[in-house]
């Protein structure tokens, strides 16, 4: 079975594949692909609710994914690029059943993809599958999905950050106008990247714009203190434990580290597609031609000549 980008392709039926890294080629025009070994990724991803994290009482909950960003760094390149995926992406969404078991796929926004499960590691690996099958079965290395409350608090952590606004937005304060540049600390910093049917045009590719200058520079401040302080990022996760859910242990977050010391300044990247307006809410639909050049071009290596 070849795998080709959206889509599955039988060829040479009845042949079995034994080689894992086989399974995860990928086709695009002829040529094959196959994931690039020297690319960590890291997902982070935000949900909307907050409190603490708690256990849902039934195999749903009631949060869904407000942010997601895949975080990638690649060894050969030298690079970081963190590429932002829209919360409203139409595709098939795992969905998990009673006992957290598999029951199948629904076609409707990746953010529901946290709403299946108990509300704990559960349903942050459903959202890591979500993004896995979206991106041509890559696999993400490892990932925090966190509550809202968890902003302030590592914003305020790595001394807030300075954006230069690129329209009004008397909402979130009213010296927040065009051209000016503010240091967003606190609750301001949760308003920018969180708010959105009161500001601007009210959409999601909005706000997208404005976490891709809010991620800029927190990741910039974020990688100035970790050269200054090397437990920083162990500190600034254990100040938020109670409002995340991470599969990350202790030898995990210094290699993470060691990972945001060592590599420039993060390039950012958005999947292009278009926005419709649903029966209910807006979706989301990327371009698949340009969705899978961006895969490629962030996770995959062309495969050498057999």
């Amino acid at each position: 079975m070849k795998k080709v980008f959206g889509k599955e392709e039988i060829a040479n039926a009845g042949q079995t594949l034994t080689n894992y890294e086989e399974t995860k080629a990928i086709y695009i025009n002829g040529q094959k692909y196959l994931p690039d070994p020297d690319v960590y990724t890291f997902l982070l991803g935000g949900v909307d609710k907050f409190g603490e994290v708690t256990e849902s009482d039934s195999y749903l909950n009631n949060e869904q994914i407000d942010f997601l960003a895949l975080i990638a760094y690649d060894k050969n390149k030298n690079s970081c690029r963190i590429l932002m995926i829209n919360r409203d992406t139409m595709m098939e969404v795992p969905v998990l059943g009673l006992g957290g078991k598999s029951a199948g796929t629904a076609y409707q926004q990746i953010a529901l993809s946290h709403t299946y499960g108990s509300g704990l590691k559960d349903s942050a690996e459903n959202t890591v599958n979500a993004v896995e099958n979206l991106l041509g079965g890559i696999t993400v290395d490892n990932y925090a999905i966190m509550k809202m409350d968890a902003i302030p608090i590592l914003n305020d952590m790595v001394g807030g950050v300075n954006v230069t606004l690129t329209e009004d937005l008397p909402q979130i304060d009213p010296s927040f106008l065009a051209a000016s540049t503010v240091t967003l600390k606190g609750d301001l910093a949760l308003q920018f990247v969180r708010r959105r049917m009161d500001i601007s045009d009210g959409t999601n590719l909005s706000r997208i714009r404005r976490q891709e200058q809010y991620i800029n520079g927190f990741y910039n401040n974020l990688r100035a203190n970790i050269v200054g302080n090397g437990n920083f990022l162990v500190k600034a996760f254990g100040a938020v434990e109670n409002y995340m859910t991470t599969d990350c242990d202790y030898a995990q977050l210094n290699e993470f580290q060691n990972y945001i010391k060592t590599y420039p300044e993060a390039g950012i990247y958005t999947v292009a597609g278009e926005a419709r307006l649903g029966r209910e809410f807006v979706e989301f639909y990327p371009d698949q031609d340009k969705l899978a050049q961006l895969t490629v071009e962030l996770f995959y290596k062309p495969a050498e000549s057999e």
